[in-house]
């Protein structure tokens, strides 16, 4: 009866479907779509609302103290007003005064909203849950988003400032579109998917140019403080002419911070050769300065007034030293037999470097008015082929001199990394979702082996620990090349293990082995 009733405990819940099986697939009905197309249309929303509040409510605050802090002079409509302002130049949005459009776009903002606006599309996607679902949901947090920028645009027109509703609603939300796309392709697995289609030269080329991009932006940051620091007193001179006391010296700071990542492109563009202007017919490049009159902002006593001395060339090297590690470090990544797909990767990494660029350019110009400072930034197509140029070369001389001369040979991509792919995808899912990916080679016992801690805490609850332990090795026996755990189980329990746990592993009873030198077997 002992022996019967062993063997019910165990064969008894396999007449039960796992708990890890498949559902059966839902049937749809009629009346099911127009629900799932509102909870779309609900998370799309709620993700582009809050993006846009959280974004907006820092400005709110900062114009609210600056306006509190001078006393409260005019409505406060007024101070919303220029945070709704603002708010939508960080969006992209010109905002028309009578001296002209001011289009200037402070890149520190445009990144905070634009990481706000990738969160929202990875929120979006993983409240549906389904990848056509979600980038129906990236649309609609676009169509949300661009809705609420076109209804600041009307709260915040006015006698002296005008902004289009048609175009704050085109370019707040395409520019969401964009951020809501990168985020749920990101969230659901897309942009995994599409990298494992990619050879290893081009993946390699594209993380290659995102990594020259970034060095070279740092590089620029690094430039354009070190000339704010040479000029330190007139920058300090311009504080001082503001008389605007701690709390103006601080919002003058927080606006040359905004402003810091756009004087950091044109830096790049400074040295990459083609330079920028400020204000038309002028140009700064490394071979000479034409400037005019400069408003008085202290982030500006950095530009410099006069032509790079003779050693000022060198600076052009620096753009060449970043293309140089690319190269070399793309030398030591596997790209496949030859020096073919080594060339390509380093010719796409200066390409992709320079289309960043290009963007980055084009977002970085703009103006501070009409007439003389119509004209403010770096030519975007001119900045996106000198830096790909620069990039691109450098990288591929330095790729096959590590190849040829120095001789550095590839590492292999490691087993288990996080290299985009079919294998690695695959690899990661089993590693982290267990028998359902199917590619862990375990089998069915797999599901036993993680019924293991299941079965050990139900023998614990029943006051025995030796039999929760002995329930435990029970499951996990089935389960081959199982884990530590698993084998710490089986080395505790009874060496006359469960008779009708071994038949489902694949082994043989003694009694059933011909040969077997005891000859004992279960009593019948």
């Amino acid at each position: 009866m002992v022996f019967g009733e062993s063997v019910m405990s165990v064969t008894e819940p396999s007449t039960a479907p796992a708990e890890d099986s498949p559902p059966a697939p839902a049937t749809t009905t009629p009346d099911a779509a127009p629900l799932g197309r509102a909870s779309v249309f609900v998370a799309a929303a709620a993700t582009a609302g809050w993006a846009a509040l959280v974004s907006f409510v820092p400005l709110l605050v900062l114009v609210l103290l600056g306006w509190l802090v001078a006393g409260g002079a005019g409505a406060a409509t007024s101070a919303l007003r220029v945070a709704g302002a603002a708010w939508l130049l960080g969006n992209g949005v010109p905002i028309h005064t009578p001296i002209g459009p001011y289009g200037l776009v402070p890149l520190a903002l445009t990144a905070f909203i634009g990481w706000r606006l990738v969160r929202a599309g990875g929120n979006t996607a993983r409240a549906l849950g389904d990848r056509r679902a979600a980038l129906l949901g990236a649309v609609g947090v676009a169509v949300g988003y661009g809705l609420l920028a076109a209804l600041l645009a009307l709260l915040v027109s006015g006698p002296e400032v005008s902004v289009p509703v048609p175009r704050a609603f085109l370019t707040a939300g395409g520019f969401a579109l964009v951020c809501a796309v990168v985020g749920v392709a990101h969230r659901s697995g897309m942009l995994r998917h599409i990298g494992g289609q990619l050879s290893p030269a081009v993946r390699l080329g594209l993380r290659s140019g995102a990594f020259a991009a970034v060095t070279l932006l740092g590089l620029g940051a690094f430039t354009a403080g070190g000339s704010l620091a040479w000029h330190a007193d007139r920058a300090a001179d311009t504080f001082r002419a503001y008389q605007a006391g701690p709390v103006g010296d601080i919002g003058l700071t927080l606006l040359c911070l905004l402003y810091a990542p756009t004087v950091s492109v044109w830096a790049v563009a400074y040295l990459s050769g083609p330079g920028f202007a400020f204000g038309a017919h002028t140009a700064v490049g490394i071979g000479g300065v034409h400037l005019g009159p400069v408003p008085a902002i202290p982030l500006l006593a950095a530009l410099p007034t006069s032509a790079a001395p003779a050693t000022g060339a060198l600076l052009l090297g620096l753009p060449l030293l970043v293309g140089v590690a690319t190269g070399w470090l793309a030398a030591r990544r596997d790209t496949g037999p030859g020096l073919t797909p080594l060339l390509l990767a380093t010719a796409l990494s200066g390409a992709v470097a320079g289309a960043l660029f290009a963007v980055a350019g084009a977002l970085s110009a703009g103006s501070l008015g009409g007439g003389r400072l119509a004209t403010i930034g770096p030519s975007w197509w001119q900045l996106g082929l000198a830096v790909a140029g620069l990039i691109g070369l450098a990288a591929m001389a330095a790729g096959l001199t590590a190849r040829t001369i120095a001789r550095v040979r590839p590492r292999p991509a490691p087993t288990g990394s996080t290299n985009l792919g079919p294998t690695a995808t695959a690899t990661a899912t089993a590693e982290t979702d267990g028998p359902a990916a199917g590619t862990s080679g375990l089998g069915d016992g797999s599901v036993a082996a993680g019924a293991a801690g299941e079965a050990g805490e139900a023998g614990e609850a029943g006051g025995s620990g030796a039999g929760g332990a002995a329930g435990g090795s029970g499951a996990v026996a089935p389960a081959r090349g199982g884990t530590a755990s698993a084998a710490g189980s089986e080395e505790q329990a009874d060496p006359v293990q469960d008779p009708a746990a071994e038949p489902a592993a694949g082994r043989q009873h003694p009694a059933d082995r011909p040969g077997d030198e005891t000859g004992a077997g279960p009593a019948t």
